[in-house]
């Protein structure tokens, strides 16, 4: 369901995909390995892998993004690429941070540049504090404080042919981490 939340005119038409199943191994044509997915999914495992390459995180977000995706119909197929995998990669796949946070970041970049919206990345943030002296019904902790956040964070590249790939990734990273910290309860 996160296409369609993310992307309500492309994601009705995602559902189906998102149904995916993990059911064989994928070796990429790059010499990455995957975990078990399903055949949709590894041919989007495919198409979104080969994006990385050696020096990806110098290019420019520019560069970068227009290699993505120029027109209308290659944004739909990178959006179900997206989908696919997102919603079947582990998180022990040596090309996870990749699937997670560069390819997300720049395939929102591109919807919202389609859709005339402002860029947003979405950002949960939980916070739990002061641990009781005793367990729920189910034996997990239960805390003084409790604090759950869906945040949609909006931004702006000013420049986005000097910036790098690299260089966004860290800056957006860097804020949901510093935001997780706070506050200090």
């Amino acid at each position: 369901m996160l296409a369609y939340f993310l992307y309500p005119e492309i994601g009705k038409q995602q559902i189906n995909l998102l149904k995916t199943t993990i059911s064989q191994p994928v070796k990429s044509t790059t010499g990455a390995s995957s975990p078990t997915v399903s055949p949709t999914a590894s041919a989007a495992y495919e198409k979104l892998i080969a994006y990385k390459t050696g020096n990806y995180g110098q290019q420019s977000i520019a560069d970068f993004n227009a290699m993505l995706a120029l027109t209308p119909d290659e944004l739909t197929e990178l959006l179900a690429a997206v989908a696919d995998v997102g919603n079947t990669i582990s998180h022990d796949d040596e090309n996870y941070n990749f699937f997670t946070t560069t390819i997300p970041f720049s395939s929102q970049e591109l919807y919202c540049e389609h859709m005339r919206e402002e860029l947003t990345f979405f950002m949960p943030l939980s916070k739990q504090s002061r641990p009781c002296d005793y367990l729920d019904e189910d034996g997990e902790t239960v805390y003084g404080f409790s604090c759950f956040v869906d945040a949609n964070v909006t931004y702006s590249i000013n420049a986005p042919e000097l910036v790098t790939v690299a260089e966004r990734d860290k800056a957006l990273l860097t804020f949901k981490e510093e935001m997780q910290c706070l506050p200090k309860i």
